[in-house]
């Protein structure tokens, strides 16, 4: 995850930053730089709101056709950095990812400036056949890693204030990988399940689904308490994939389909189109025409057209959709009414909200009422509730359904009346 940084294991067992591939792949270069040059995206100076691992790693992918065509890598560093280090690779093949890039973020303040003025704190290149600005650049990668070691040695404040999750371990590996999936198959994960109401406050309303998810740091704990399962977003990936087929059996074998309803689970994209769901939804019948399946938006852009043909499956068997993690950057980059979801969900943030807006919340709030109204009422829930101020903001944007843990309490009172 860009926030916390990718690190690899050493063959003495000690983590490797990016910060340091980074160096090392510098030093190769310095030994026959014709034709290298290095472009940094300073995306560290972006909003904090801004800086999710989300949207880095969207941001990282604007490159990949540089990466799949050319002689270029690129490093995302664990203050959200990017670094593209190319050899003998055209700039106008670079520019177009980095216009992509801009333009995810272009109510940032880190954008506003024209770009190529003295004022365009965006990017930097480096011509690093030329010796002063090679020298320039190795004396940033040295500091960066300076930086990056910093962080480290305070990582658990460090991720308390930006909101990342919180997971300690050893670095996840292909090799870890596969032990754990192994371990996976033997170990109860039943109690691990947690859930969490969705409600509609419209007249007749009450209960809109129950999201049910399995803890990942109760997992950690249960199968590999020395690794941090987050440390790779691709690793953790496919980890989640056999996840989501525990998480289907279990919904069969104890009824929780029937019994928790309207019930809704989070599962991949790959997951709806495997053999293990064509069995869960033999299973359940019927049943699933109560459930909502939530796909992360990540996941939908990896391939949209995939999630189409996914999203229409679902249907064509009773299934509603609903497309998760939603905030003003990500509504800069597509409109979610394109995707057709039944439900789409969006996240509360302080500077959402407006406490912490820097003056950027009027735009935020401006572009979540424009969604909400391109999708309708009927599909905006408002997720992370924790506090009546986030809910009454909900209402004042028009959103009449909401999750979190406010929320939770809400439903627990109605419970206990009668309400529903």
């Amino acid at each position: 995850m860009a926030e916390t940084g990718i690190m690899t294991k050493a063959p003495g067992g000690e983590a490797v930053m990016e910060e340091d591939l980074l160096r090392d792949q510098v030093h190769r270069i310095g030994e026959s730089p014709a034709g290298a040059y290095a472009v940094q995206v300073h995306l560290s100076g972006l909003r904090a709101s801004n800086r999710q691992p989300n949207f880095i790693r969207i941001a990282a992918r604007a490159f990949e056709p540089v990466l799949n065509n050319f002689d270029a890598r690129l490093f995302r560093l664990s203050n959200a950095d990017l670094v593209l280090l190319c050899r003998d690779v055209p700039v106008d093949e670079v520019e177009p990812a980095l216009d992509k890039v801009r333009a995810l973020f272009s109510e940032d303040p880190l954008t506003q400036a024209e770009e190529g003025s003295l004022d365009d704190m965006f990017s930097s290149w480096y011509d690093l056949s030329e010796p002063n600005d090679f020298n320039a650049f190795l004396a940033i990668t040295l500091d960066l890693i300076a930086d990056a070691e910093e962080r480290r040695r305070q990582r658990p404040d460090s991720l308390a204030a930006t909101g990342v999750p919180q997971m300690e371990g050893a670095p996840l590996e292909p090799a870890v990988l596969a032990q754990i999936q192994d371990r996976l198959a033997d170990v109860r994960i039943d109690d691990l399940i947690q859930a969490q109401s969705a409600i509609s406050l419209r007249p007749g309303g009450g209960i809109l689904y129950r999201e049910h998810t399995v803890s990942m740091a109760g997992l950690q704990m249960r199968v590999a308490p020395d690794v941090n399962l987050l440390s790779d977003a691709w690793l953790f990936q496919y980890l989640t994939e056999s996840v989501d087929r525990r998480l289907l059996l279990i919904v069969a074998r104890t009824g929780l389909a029937a019994s928790a309803r309207p019930l809704s689970i989070n599962l991949n994209i790959s997951t709806v189109l495997s053999r293990e769901f064509q069995q869960f939804t033999r299973a359940i019948g019927d049943q699933g025409r109560d459930m909502v399946i939530e796909f992360q938006l990540i996941d939908v852009f990896a391939d949209v057209g995939t999630f189409h043909y996914a999203r229409d499956l679902l249907r064509d068997r009773g299934f509603r959709v609903l497309i998760d993690g939603l905030n003003p950057v990500a509504l800069q980059f597509f409109d979610p009414g394109l995707l057709g979801a039944d439900f789409v969900k969006f996240e509360w943030s302080r500077e959402l909200g407006g406490e912490a807006a820097e003056g950027g919340a009027a735009a935020a709030q401006d572009q979540v009422k424009q969604a909400i109204a391109g999708i309708g009422r009927d599909a905006a829930v408002l997720s992370r509730v924790e506090s009546e101020a986030a809910m009454k903001f909900g209402l004042g944007l028009g959103i009449i359904q909401f999750q979190g843990f406010f929320v939770d309490r809400i439903a627990g009172a109605m419970r206990s009346k009668g309400m529903i």
